[in-house]
């Protein structure tokens, strides 16, 4: 007199299957494919968070930087000038050459507080792109859809109740009624 699943649970039921295996098909493809951006990343953002702006050095060099490398021509400009003067002392020349010195000077500071920032602004900017990968690819969210189909499937009531469960719910009903 007892019922199994009927047709439409057993459908329900394999759907509900179908669906848990294609989310944790979902949930291994992601994985996949995090491990794989990780491994692209991780290597240039790792080195650029300890390591800084690869050319930080330039920007930080006084003379073989480039500032120094951009006042080089003015410089020579200064020097071939001067150069066809006659060899006495000048008070131009060692004028104009500390005013281009200054100059320089004055260039190589104003750079350098926006140097060191623009570095540690690069190392942060790694970090986050470390972190950031992690939170876009994570597959946390397929392997829990998948489990809570699958549970779905484990607590979900397939039987139906055949007729001695219709007289038997019918009874205690009735029984409940009966005052004692």
């Amino acid at each position: 007199m007892g019922g199994g699943p009927s047709a439409a649970q057993n459908r329900a039921a394999d759907a509900q299957a179908n669906l848990s295996n294609a989310e944790g098909q979902a949930a291994e493809d992601q994985l996949a494919f995090m491990k794989s951006q990780e491994a692209k990343i991780d290597p240039y953002a790792t080195s650029r968070m300890n390591n800084g702006l690869p050319f930080f050095n330039a920007l930080t060099d006084y003379t073989g930087g480039l500032t120094g490398q951009s006042f080089a021509p003015a410089k020579a400009a200064l020097a071939r000038r001067f150069s066809t003067m006659s060899a006495l002392p000048s008070g131009m020349k060692e004028q104009s050459t500390n005013d281009l010195n200054a100059q320089e000077a004055r260039s190589f500071d104003g750079n350098l507080a926006n140097n060191l920032f623009a570095n540690e602004q690069a190392k942060n900017n790694a970090a986050a792109m470390l972190t950031g990968q992690e939170q876009i690819a994570n597959p946390a969210s397929y392997f829990s859809g998948a489990m809570q189909g699958n549970s779905s499937i484990m607590n979900a009531p397939l039987a139906s109740p055949g007729l001695g469960g219709l007289f038997g719910g019918i009874a205690s009903g009735v029984i409940s009624k009966i005052p004692f």
